[in-house]
């Protein structure tokens, strides 16, 4: 999250300036495991998928869960990536064409999708559908905590 202490934030305020602008991303043509892997290995929920740098799709942590078995089913991780990339591929786990902003749109209006929608995230883009960042609804939990404790981090 960015650093909010000299931010007079409001309804009004650009997502530019609440963005996370480092997004993992994954593309459209790696391997189904690359997508647990991250997971797993990153404090992540949300992957937007590209075709070079445009956005094609968003893969959720539920999405990957709903399409694959419990590794109980497996003696080791190893074969759970195995079936995984034998069995799905990336665009069939995906939502294609997620709900998107630019980062020119306000807090309000990304308040007002994720509440509507019931989304987790909301990737950024610019008018080429190049990724710019992305806010998720953990993200403005975090943004209303400081704003209700008058900018106190606890």
């Amino acid at each position: 999250m960015v650093d909010l202490q000299a931010k007079n934030i409001g309804r009004d305020t650009p997502l530019s300036d609440i963005m996370i602008r480092e997004v993992i991303t994954i593309q459209i043509d790696d391997k189904s495991s690359v997508v647990d892997t991250l997971m797993k290995l990153n404090p992540i929920h949300h992957l937007p998928v590209l075709e070079g740098k445009v956005l094609r799709g968003l893969i959720s942590q539920r999405d990957l869960y709903r399409n694959m078995l419990s590794g109980a089913f497996f003696d080791s991780e190893e074969e759970q990536h195995s079936f995984l990339d034998n069995f799905t591929d990336i665009p069939s786990i995906m939502t294609r064409d997620p709900i998107t902003l630019s980062p020119e749109q306000t807090l309000g209006e990304a308040l007002h999708l994720v509440l509507e929608y019931r989304i987790g995230c909301l990737p950024l883009v610019n008018d080429r559908n190049e990724m710019q960042g992305i806010v998720t609804d953990s993200d403005l939990l975090r943004l209303f905590r400081w704003k209700l404790l008058d900018g106190e981090t606890g």
